[in-house]
């Protein structure tokens, strides 16, 4: 009986070994950096020393309409990306899941390889699909007789061509986290659904979607929480313009620019305001969408 204790008492001590590095790594820097964050929110660096400026930062931002505007910005590009890469993975998933294996392997890699790419490089790729004089999406529309667009330079399209080339390129872990749930949904469902009369969009609309809530529910949180914080895309192709306010600046943007003009408080206030939204809209969807689902 002693001998079980200590064995179990030992076993317990062997997982906390073998967890501590990344305990180490995450209260070094990522707790500590987050309190690090905060407090400089209160500071603001004036001749070479941090000084302690209250609420000044966040009074600031909160008063500041290029703040909002970055909101906005920030919020219709994250709600197009999340709530549309669903829309499309949603019936890709369906679709996949009804092929032969060696079929839905080859789909699956193939919606999935996309986001495997580097943002950066992929941004490069659009930057030349977008290219006004000679890029490939102005020579097509010009070959069926359409104007070419200035894609990335116009304010009023500059936002939906990010959100396009993000919706075209990132939708493949949606779709593989999707036809694996759906995999796992039992056919007796199905039976029934057909039984009843229901045909295929029957079941999909009242089988399918309601039975992979969690995956949803998972995908919108994660989605909303890294979407949210989009920077790379927005600063290769058009650095957050044109036009003014900047029709595509995000916060994430205007906090990198803010560490490059060296206002480190008002980056780290605007931080915390980013933190603080992101942790409102998951708290939302958790409210909305959660629920036990059991099949």
């Amino acid at each position: 009986m002693i001998r079980r204790r200590v064995r179990r008492r030992l076993g317990n001590v062997w997982g906390y070994v073998f967890i501590a590095p990344l305990l180490i790594d995450f209260v070094l820097f990522t707790g500590a950096m987050a309190v690090r964050a905060v407090t400089l929110s209160f500071q603001e660096l004036r001749g070479g020393q941090f000084r302690f400026v209250g609420l000044d930062n966040y009074a600031f931002s909160l008063r500041d309409d290029l703040f909002w505007n970055t909101l906005r910005n920030t919020l219709i590009y994250t709600t197009s990306v999340v709530l549309g890469g669903l829309l499309l993975a949603l019936p890709l998933a369906a679709f996949i899941v009804g092929r032969r294996p060696r079929t839905q392997t080859f789909l699956k890699g193939a919606v999935y390889l996309p986001g495997v790419v580097s943002t950066v490089a992929l941004s490069m790729v659009w930057l030349y699909l977008y290219q006004p004089m000679f890029g490939l999406l102005n020579f097509l529309l010009t070959t069926v007789g359409l104007p070419a667009q200035p894609w990335l330079a116009s304010p009023g399209l500059a936002l939906p061509a990010i959100i396009l080339m993000t919706l075209v390129s990132a939708s493949g872990v949606a779709v593989v986290l999707l036809t694996a749930s759906m995999g796992n949904i039992p056919k007796d469902y199905y039976d029934a659904a057909m039984i009843d009369g229901g045909g295929a969009w029957a079941q999909f609309r009242f089988v399918t979607v309601p039975l992979v809530r969690p995956v949803v529910l998972y995908l919108l949180v994660v989605g909303f929480v890294s979407h949210f914080q989009v920077f790379e895309q927005i600063y290769v192709l058009t650095n957050g313009g044109p036009g003014f306010p900047p029709a595509t600046e995000t916060v994430a943007l205007r906090i990198f620019n803010a560490i490059s003009g060296i206002r480190l408080g008002q980056a780290a206030a605007d931080s915390v305001l980013l933190f603080g939204f992101i942790a409102l809209f998951a708290f939302i969807q958790f409210r909305v969408l959660s629920g036990d689902v059991e099949y």
